[in-house]
């Protein structure tokens, strides 16, 4: 996304009807309000509005989904089930959870579900990033040699040297995990919690997204073997795990962001065993829907 919306009003527009193409049953304007981080009143003007051109429809629960106008224009929304594997993982953790298809030149967020910890507001369904390390680094080792190369070569400096063995830790593993550069986990701590607490409605777009990049840039090293094997209690930036559709083919991404300065060891395992948990159901799930409709 660019770092300056040229007009904020339309983006939460977009935003707003991205998340309900996407989602797999109505949501109600609190749900919309929460997941995408904007003030309840903004969902409500914006939702009237749109029943009233019929891009989305309101049922007898007061929930939102996309309306007839629209219904032949927008893609297939998100396999039954697979919203409710994400808000799983979220509330078993306590901490957020997203879903994101990783095309050769890009991620995009599918669906976005937050813990009860800490939520982070501030990356909407239909959230784009450039497909450039660490993003998308639990595909990799699924994808073609030619992919892999092509992101390898994004890593820049000292990610160089890390970005090969990431790789071949993520296909022992399953599941690839990060924490902040260096001594950053103070920042790390306090961007989160300016996010949190301000929420995205009370921050310019420029500079929200730049609290984002920077948030980004300083929770991106990856852990080695031996520094998660280790006792002590160390800083935990995010989880992610690839998820295989009906070819095989790692297609998705499910990530986990706990954000925290310091995690035991025993809860490291529980994030990454609830992670890989994730992942082999929303597999399951992508691969038993697509043979159902064929």
């Amino acid at each position: 996304m660019p770092d300056r919306s040229a007009s904020p009003p339309t983006r939460r527009v977009i935003e707003i009807v991205s998340l309900l193409t996407t989602a797999t049953e109505p949501v109600s304007v609190a749900g919309i309000a929460e997941r995408l981080g904007i003030a309840r009143a903004t969902a409500t003007a914006i939702l009237a509005e749109l029943d009233e051109a019929g891009w989305v429809a309101r049922d007898r629960h007061r929930g939102y989904a996309i309306g007839p106008a629209l219904v032949g224009l927008h893609g297939a929304a998100l396999p039954p089930g697979v919203g409710d594997i994400i808000a799983a993982l979220a509330a078993r953790t306590g901490y957020g959870a997203t879903f994101s298809r990783i095309e050769p030149d890009r991620l995009t967020v599918l669906d976005v579900r937050h813990g009860t910890h800490r939520i982070v507001p501030g990356i909407p369904v239909g959230h784009r990033i450039p497909l450039q390390f660490p993003a998308g680094a639990s595909v990799m080792p699924w994808r073609t040699a030619t992919e892999q190369n092509t992101w390898l070569r994004t890593a820049a400096g000292a990610d160089q040297r890390t970005a090969g063995a990431l790789l071949t830790l993520v296909r022992a593993n399953g599941v690839a995990v990060f924490r902040p550069r260096a001594d950053d986990a103070g920042m790390v701590d306090l961007l989160a919690d300016l996010l949190s607490a301000v929420g995205t409605e009370l921050l310019q777009p420029h500079l929200r997204s730049r609290v984002l990049r920077q948030l980004a840039e300083l929770t991106s090293r990856p852990y080695t073997k031996s520094e998660l094997d280790s006792t002590d209690a160390l800083p935990l930036s995010y989880l992610a795990a690839p998820v295989f559709d009906v070819t095989g083919t790692a297609a998705y991404e499910v990530q986990l962001g706990p954000l925290q300065s310091a995690t035991t060891k025993p809860e490291r395992d529980e994030y990454i065993s609830a992670t890989l948990d994730a992942a082999r159901q929303l597999s399951a799930t992508l691969s038993s829907n697509s043979k159902a409709n064929t």
